[in-house]
């Protein structure tokens, strides 16, 4: 839906956009409905009270499932109580054949020295360095888009997977996988298009041997992804492994209370982590933020204008990151609305109260970080396309779980600062290059698959600079 807002005197016509969402059922679905519309999509199964209260408790029959959206009660989850919320078993049976036992999905004293590990590589003064590879990413998908007719129609969630694969393979992986991008990007796709069912069987406690829908397909795409991360591994170590991209510093990590490397097994599932997780993610959000953009084209125009006032004829760097206020706005409101990691879940370990509830072990935690994001009680019109929301002075007044697109306490992605630079610094080359329009019939459906994609693709209108 968009309407015309009146302008204040000196002001450009303002859009009060509210693009696509999910309609949640009134009340709780009974079982075998809820899993019917998890397949189809998981966002489909909040309940409405979820976008309103602080906590829904519910009786699945096989267990007690419990949302909560309360900012505190997140806290109590994900950085008090870490200890006792774990990683749930479904989560370990839908990862264990592609990721293993890496960084998103080990637990306890595994957890901790990998992401010990692997930390360095994320301070922020050693990625600044990276921000003219990110750029110059960008500069050259924009420059693929010049030679296609102007205004034609572009795949936009295809080309930023592509780009932000290149980014990630020439930042992190030193160039080396962007020789297997297209076999890999293929085979992520297909291992995260029928995960829902993969879920549901888990949700049921369904034996692993059992045939269900996209069963064969995931194995069969994690495998291919696993062989493709070896055969990268394998040719890095011909050349040596001394340099000082993630791949060579997991290789040569060392576990400091055993002095062990980490084993084959672990080092491909954790750069198998990096490799999906670190361009995925920023993808989905590049996609959802240049529709948002195309709905809302004044936008496009703010943004333009602060990267004239800040960068001048310089392409975007570290130094400028700071300053673009607008353009990081922008990026973080899309991540508000989409949040590229919809769904998060929790097992608890022990018995304990939350909430003022008493819980038994076992009890069941889902974070909905999509319902949390547009909650009545923590936004103003949270349907709504705003990202003065996220202009310094009313971010402040936030509540510190409020907004999680990376997650939140001791597992909060550990590459946030690299996604948000890049971030940044794509969008912002990107509205620099070229004008993004709506094509006035696609309405995406934001769709539930580990992240957050638009239904039937994004196709947008490209007008080159």
């Amino acid at each position: 839906m968009v309407a015309a807002v009146a302008p204040h005197a000196g002001e450009a016509p303002r859009t009060r956009l509210y693009p696509p969402t999910v309609e949640p059922p009134p009340v709780p679905l009974p079982f075998a409905k809820f899993l019917v519309q998890f397949v189809r999509n998981p966002l489909l199964t909040i309940a409405r009270p979820v976008y309103h209260d602080d906590m829904l408790v519910r009786e699945t029959g096989r267990r007690l499932v419990i949302y909560i959206t309360d900012p505190k009660l997140v806290e109590e989850v994900l950085l008090k109580g870490a200890e006792n919320f774990h990683k749930t078993p479904i989560e370990k049976r839908i990862f264990k054949n592609t990721l293993g036992d890496g960084i998103l999905t080990s637990q306890g004293p595994s957890w901790r020295w990998q992401r010990r590990t692997a930390a360095p590589l994320f301070r922020v003064s050693d990625l600044n360095a990276l921000v003219p590879q990110m750029t110059a990413e960008a500069e050259a998908q924009a420059a693929r888009w010049r030679t296609a007719r102007p205004g034609k129609i572009q795949s936009i969630d295809l080309d930023m997977t592509e780009t932000t694969f290149r980014v990630i393979s020439t930042t992190m992986f030193g160039g080396k996988a962007d020789g297997d991008a297209r076999e890999v990007l293929h085979a992520s796709d297909r291992a995260l298009a029928s995960v829902s069912w993969d879920i549901a069987a888990a949700i049921v406690d369904l034996p692993e041997w059992v045939w269900y829908p996209g069963r064969n397909l995931r194995r069969s795409a994690g495998r291919k992804l696993r062989e493709l991360t070896e055969r990268m591994l394998q040719r890095r170590r011909e050349t040596g492994l001394d340099g000082t991209d993630l791949m060579s510093r997991l290789a040569n990590a060392k576990d400091p209370e055993t002095g062990k490397p980490m084993s084959e097994s672990q080092l491909v599932d954790n750069l198998l982590t990096f490799l999906g997780a670190g361009h995925e993610t920023t993808a989905k959000a590049l996609t959802w933020s240049l529709y948002l953009l195309a709905r809302a084209p004044e936008w496009q125009d703010r943004i333009v204008e602060e990267i004239n006032r800040v960068c001048g004829d310089a392409p975007i760097g570290a130094e400028h990151l700071d300053d673009l206020e607008v353009t990081r706005a922008v990026f973080k409101e899309a991540m508000r609305l989409y949040p590229p990691a919809p769904i998060m879940n929790r097992i608890l370990s022990e018995d304990m109260t939350l909430g003022g509830k008493e819980m038994k072990a076992g009890t069941f935690i889902v974070i909905p970080i999509y319902a949390i994001h547009r909650h009545h009680k923590l936004w103003t019109d949270p349907d709504l396309f705003d990202p003065t929301r996220f202009f310094k002075e009313n971010e402040a007044k936030q509540a510190r779980a409020q907004f999680m697109p990376f997650g939140f306490g001791p597992r909060t992605c550990i590459g946030m600062s690299f996604a948000m630079m890049e971030g940044v610094a794509l969008l912002g080359t990107f509205v620099r290059r070229a004008r993004f329009g709506w094509d006035g019939q696609h309405l995406p459906e934001p769709l539930s698959r580990i992240t957050l994609r638009p239904a039937g693709g994004m196709p947008l209108h490209v007008h080159p600079r």
